[in-house]
C-alpha cells in the first residue's frame, strides 16, 4: 500500500501553543486533503521537534470527478433564427468549449443548456509538496518568527522537511530549505563522531524504529503512558502519591521526546510556607508535580526530564537546587507579610477601570449589591442572620487585601488564596477565609464553585459589580471578543444561584444596576445574562431552553426545569410532543384565557376521562408539594413524567370531539378545559416553543 510519511522538523516548539493547536493541526490538513481530492485516514504526532503525519494507505492519485454545467433555458439560448445568443455564448466561454460539445437537459420543468465531463485526476506524487506548503501556511500558533533570509515565517525555525512517498522522497523547497528524507534522533544520541544521529530513511517502519532505537518517542499517547506507569512505579518504592495536574502533563509531554521521570526532594522547613505558593513555585515556574504523603503535601517533587541517558543524579540535584532558591523567595514574601497583618497598602491607590474609581469605590458598590441579594434571598426563605451579614461585609472589605502583598506580586495566580491564609493567620472566621479564598471560582465552566452560602454571596456581589461596571461603560462584549470574560462570569452567576438554589429570577438580579450604576441598559444586560443559559447546557435542544426561559422562572427552578425536561424527551418521541401543542396553540389563541367553572355535564366520554385524570395529578402534586429546596431536577423530572400522561388523554379529545362547535357553551366548555391541562404543562415550561 502507498505509504505516506511527512516529518516538519523544527527547534524547540513552545508547549501552550501546540497543545492548543493540535486540533486545528489535524483539522487543517484534513481539508487540504478534501480540496485535492485525496482523502485518506492519517495519524498525527508531535514531539518538541517534530510535526508527522503518517498515511499507512495514501492514494496514488486524485479521484476523477464529473463536472456537471447548467447553462440558460434553450429559449434565452438562441434567437428566433436559431442563431446562438450571447447567453449561449457567455456558458460556452465559461467551459472554454463549443457550440458542438453542448447538450441540453430538463431541470425545473424547463430543457436548458448541459455540459457534462470528466475531470481526470492528478498524479499524487506531483500535488503533496504543494499540499505541504499550504499546510505549513495554514498553521497559525499565534505567534511567529522569521529566521535567516527565510520570508515565511513560523512558530519555530523549521530546519527540515522530509516527505516520503511510496519509498521516494518528494522534492520539496520551503522556509529555504530543500526537502531531505535525513532524519535526526534524539539530541543525546550520538554517532561515533559526536554528532546527532541521523538516517536516511525509506519508509515508515524504518523511520518509526530509528526513532524508537535512538531516544525518541514519537507517538505522545506513548509519552503519556510512560510518564504514568514510571510515576506509579515511584508511588509504590517510595509511599507517597503525586498529584498530577492534567495541563501540566499535556505541556510536559510536548517538551519532551524521552520522558524520564525522577523524585527531587527540597528542605522540610519549607512546608510551613502554604501549600498553595509551594505547588504554584514548583508547577508555574519549573514544571514539577507536587507529592503527598499521609494526605499531606510531601517535601518532594517529580521533574520530567528530556533525557535517556546521563547522570540523573547530578539532574536531580540541580533541579534541588533551583527550587531552593524558589522556595526561599516564596518564605521571604510570606513572612513578610504575615507581619503587615492584611495593612499591605492603600486599595484607594489601585484603579479598577477608567471612569468606573479604584478598588476601594467597587468594594463599596460590591457592598450594596451583597445587602441586596440578602435581600432577594429573604423573599424566596433563605435567610442570612446578622452574623452572616457581617461575615459577607468583612469578607468583602478584605477581599482584595492580598493585591498588594508581596506573595500576589510574586504569584499572581494565588490572588484570594494568598489573602485567605493572611485572615486565618489573623484568626478570622473560617467563613470569611472561605469567602475570600473562594472569590475567584470558578475559573472555567466546569470548574470547582464556592462551598459555603456566604462565600456564594460575597463572590456573586463581586462578579455582578464587575458585570454592571462594564455595561455602565458600554464596554459590552461583542462578536467573539470579550476581554473582561463577562460571558464567562455571567454563567458562573448563573451556576452559582443553581448550585445554592438560589431561585431568584435573572430580571431581580438586573433590576440591582438600575439603583447604583448608570446607563445601564436593562434589557441588553437581561439578554446578556440569560443568553449564557444556552451556552452551559449546549447538548441540549435550544428550544427546551428557550421554552423554560419565556415562563420566567427563578434560576434555580430554571436549570432544574431545563435539566429535567431534557432528560424526559430523551426517552420518548418528541415529534408527537410538537403535534399535540401545536393543535394546542392554534386552540387558545392568547396565553390569558379567562378562568370560568368548568360544567361537566356538557363532557363526552373523552374529555370526562381527561378532565379525572387531571385532577388526580392535582391532588397528588399538591399533596406531595415539597419544600422548594428539595424541589431539584430528579424532583421535576418526576412531575413531568405525571404530567404527560395526560398527553394521551389530551389526544384522544382532539381525535373524539370537535373543539370549535357552533355551541358556544360547549365551545367555550371545552376551551377551559384544554387551558386547564395546558397550564399544568406551563409549570415546566411553553410546550408550543419545542422544536426539533
Amino acid at each position: 500500500m502507498p505509504e505516506l510519511l511527512i516529518e516538519i522538523f523544527t527547534e524547540e516548539l513552545p508547549a501552550i501553543p501546540l497543545t492548543k493547536n493540535i486540533k486545528s493541526i489535524q483539522e487543517n490538513w484534513n481539508n487540504i486533503l478534501k480540496k485535492y481530492r485525496l482523502e485518506s485516514n492519517f495519524d498525527f504526532f508531535y514531539t518538541p521537534r517534530r510535526l508527522t503525519i503518517l498515511h499507512n494507505n495514501f492514494s496514488l492519485k486524485q479521484k476523477d470527478t464529473k463536472i456537471k454545467s447548467y447553462g440558460p433555458p434553450i429559449s434565452i439560448a438562441y434567437d428566433n433564427n436559431n442563431n446562438p445568443t450571447k447567453a449561449m455564448q457567455s456558458f460556452l466561454n465559461k467551459n472554454k468549449i463549443t457550440k458542438d460539445e453542448v447538450s441540453t437537459i430538463m431541470k425545473d420543468n424547463k430543457e436548458v443548456l448541459y455540459y457534462e465531463k470528466v475531470d481526470i485526476g492528478i498524479d499524487s506524487s506531483k500535488l503533496i509538496a504543494s499540499m505541504v506548503k499550504e499546510w505549513l501556511l495554514s498553521l497559525n500558533f499565534g505567534k511567529s518568527m522569521r529566521w535567516g533570509d527565510c520570508k515565511e515565517s513560523f512558530i519555530r525555525p523549521i530546519r527540515n522537511i522530509c516527505i516520503l512517498f511510496n519509498g521516494i522522497s518528494m522534492p520539496c523547497h520551503a522556509y529555504e530549505i530543500n526537502s531531505s528524507n535525513n532524519i535526526l534522533a534524539h539530541r543525546q544520541a550520538k554517532d561515533s563522531n559526536n554528532q546527532t544521529m541521523s538516517k536516511n530513511i525509506t519508509n515508515i517502519e524504518s523511520y518509526l524504529s530509528f526513532l524508537e532505537q535512538n531516544g525518541v518517542m514519537l507517538q505522545q499517547q506513548k509519552r503519556r503512558e510512560h510518564i504514568f506507569q514510571n510515576i506509579k512505579k515511584l508511588e509504590q518504592d517510595n509511599n507517597i502519591k503525586v498529584e498530577i495536574d492534567c495541563d501540566l502533563l499535556d505541556e510536559i509531554i510536548a517538551i519532551t521526546e524521552y520522558p524520564t521521570i525522577l523524585f527531587g526532594r527540597f528542605e522540610e522547613r519549607f512546608l510551613k510556607i502554604p501549600e498553595e505558593m509551594i505547588i504554584a513555585s514548583m508547577k508555574e515556574n519549573q514544571r514539577y508535580f507536587a507529592v503527598y504523603k499521609n494526605d499531606s503535601l510531601y517535601n518532594g517533587f517529580i521533574v520530567v526530564s528530556n533525557s535517556f541517558n546521563g547522570d540523573f543524579n547530578l539532574i536531580v540535584k540541580g533541579n534541588e537546587k533551583v527550587l531552593r532558591a524558589r522556595l526561599q523567595d516564596a518564605e521571604f514574601f510570606y513572612e513578610n507579610d504575615l507581619k503587615a497583618n492584611m495593612n499591605f497598602g492603600d486599595l484607594s491607590t489601585i484603579g479598577f477601570m477608567d471612569g468606573a474609581g479604584n478598588l476601594q469605590d467597587k468594594i463599596k458598590r460590591e457592598e450594596n449589591i451583597a445587602l441586596r441579594i440578602i435581600d432577594l434571598l429573604d423573599t424566596i426563605n433563605i435567610d442570612c442572620n446578622e452574623q452572616e451579614k457581617q461575615a459577607i461585609k468583612f469578607a468583602i472589605k478584605f477581599a482584595k487585601c492580598d493585591l498588594l502583598s508581596q506573595s500576589v506580586g510574586e504569584f499572581p495566580e494565588l490572588q484570594g488564596v494568598m489573602g485567605a491564609n493572611f485572615a486565618k493567620n489573623m484568626n478570622m472566621d473560617e467563613y470569611i477565609c472561605n469567602a475570600i479564598r473562594e472569590q475567584y471560582l470558578p475559573n472555567g465552566l466546569n470548574n470547582t464553585l464556592p462551598t459555603q452560602k456566604i462565600s456564594a454571596i460575597v463572590n456573586l456581589a463581586i462578579k455582578l459589580d464587575t458585570i454592571f461596571t462594564l455595561f455602565s461603560l458600554n464596554k459590552i462584549p461583542s462578536g467573539s471578543k470579550d476581554p473582561f470574560a463577562l460571558r464567562r462570569q455571567s454563567a458562573a452567576i448563573l451556576r452559582i444561584c443553581h448550585h445554592f438554589n438560589f431561585n431568584i429570577t435573572i430580571q431581580d438580579l438586573c433590576l440591582i444596576a438600575k439603583d447604583y450604576y448608570t446607563n445601564v441598559n436593562q434589557d441588553i444586560l437581561l439578554d446578556f445574562i440569560t443568553e449564557r443559559i444556552y451556552g452551559i447546557f449546549p447538548h441540549i435542544n435550544a428550544s427546551i431552553i428557550r421554552s423554560v426561559l419565556m415562563r420566567k422562572f427563578g434560576i434555580a427552578q430554571s436549570f432544574n426545569k431545563i435539566l429535567a425536561l431534557s432528560n424526559y424527551f430523551e426517552h420518548i418521541d418528541i415529534k408527537s410532543i410538537i403535534s399535540t401543542f401545536k393543535r394546542v396553540a392554534n386552540i387558545l389563541q392568547c396565553d390569558n384565557i379567562k378562568n370560568s367553572n368548568i360544567d361537566t355535564s356538557l363532557f363526552e366520554d373523552s374529555e370526562k376521562i381527561l378532565y379525572d385524570n387531571l385532577l388526580k395529578y392535582i391532588n397528588s402534586k399538591n399533596s406531595n408539594n415539597n419544600i422548594e429546596s428539595n424541589k431539584d431536577s430528579n424532583y421535576y423530572l418526576s412531575c413531568i413524567k405525571s404530567v404527560f400522561l395526560l398527553k394521551e388523554n389530551l389526544d384522544s379529545v382532539f381525535d373524539n370531539v370537535l373543539i370549535n362547535i357552533d355551541d358556544e357553551n360547549i365551545r367555550k366548555n371545552r376551551i377551559m378545559l384544554i387551558s386547564l391541562v395546558f397550564n399544568e404543562f406551563m409549570e415546566f415550561g411553553d410546550m408550543r416553543e419545542i422544536s426539533i
